[in-house]
């Protein structure tokens, strides 16, 4: 269900199961790409869901280019939790490759180089969001997690926090894939052709394009891959990087799940 029709993978992560027979609880944690482009309706909308804390995970560039629109006294407070790892964000050998190889599966491949990165850069967002929700004193929930397509940086951090309380594998991968189905990709598209066109001086073909805006179960699954080469497991990386003991844990899922 689409909340926001003018920031279509805006979706609330409640209803998803967890393996000790619970679920996500709904109106308190919130996904979404940028909400810039928000019409009086969707104003309305956004005004009512009631966020508290929205937690923007693009660079300066982005936000000073597509700043977020808010509901006039409503409006969250914001932390700005710049991710510099993005395709809007490209190393110069990252372009070469992609030049030399400007093909579906050279974008592709790019998007995998991307997400073995996520974990590391990601890690000082996920501490800030993961106490923020363990936050009992300050309230700062409802809370919505963004950056600008809402799938890759954004689809990374909750995939974390989904593990984090218990959401088996499968479901995780299932909320990720979502974002396929967003409506009106073609504003992104458009978006993503001018920016290659931009970094390597080509019409990207279409298949192309895709590759780079689609969500991919090989493309979260090069984040994990890395998180297991790394530390071993899941598991340990939220314990080692991000320092979410056991204790922690279980007050994050007592807050965010409901039998």
């Amino acid at each position: 269900m689409t909340l926001l029709k003018t920031a279509p993978n805006f979706r609330d992560i409640g209803g998803l199961p967890t393996r000790d027979g619970r679920q996500t609880r709904a109106g308190l944690v919130y996904r979404s790409d940028a909400l810039d482009a928000l019409d009086a309706d969707d104003l309305v909308q956004l005004a009512s869901l009631s966020p508290r804390v929205c937690c923007d995970l693009r660079s300066d560039g982005e936000r000073l280019q597509r700043p977020h629109r808010w509901p006039i006294g409503a409006e969250p407070r914001v932390l700005n939790l710049s991710v510099a790892t993005d395709i809007r964000v490209l190393m110069p050998e990252l372009v070469s490759e992609l030049r030399n190889n400007a093909t579906a599966e050279g974008a592709a491949a790019l998007m995998r180089h991307l997400y073995r990165d996520l974990p590391m850069v990601c890690a000082p967002v996920l501490k800030r969001v993961f106490a923020l929700l363990l936050d009992e004193e300050t309230e700062q929930l409802p809370l919505v997690v963004n950056c600008t397509a809402g799938k890759d940086r954004t689809g990374f951090v909750v995939a974390m926090l989904l593990h984090a309380v218990g959401v088996p594998d499968e479901a995780v991968l299932g909320d990720y894939l979502r974002s396929n189905d967003a409506a009106s990709r073609a504003s992104l598209q458009h978006k993503v052709a001018a920016l290659l066109h931009e970094l390597i001086g080509i019409s990207a073909p279409p298949d192309m394009l895709a590759a780079i805006i689609a969500a991919r179960a090989e493309y979260l699954d090069s984040a994990v891959a890395r998180i297991v080469a790394d530390h071993g497991s899941i598991d340990i990386y939220l314990a080692e990087a991000i320092g979410l003991d056991e204790s922690q844990r279980s007050r994050l899922a007592g807050r965010l799940l409901v039998h």
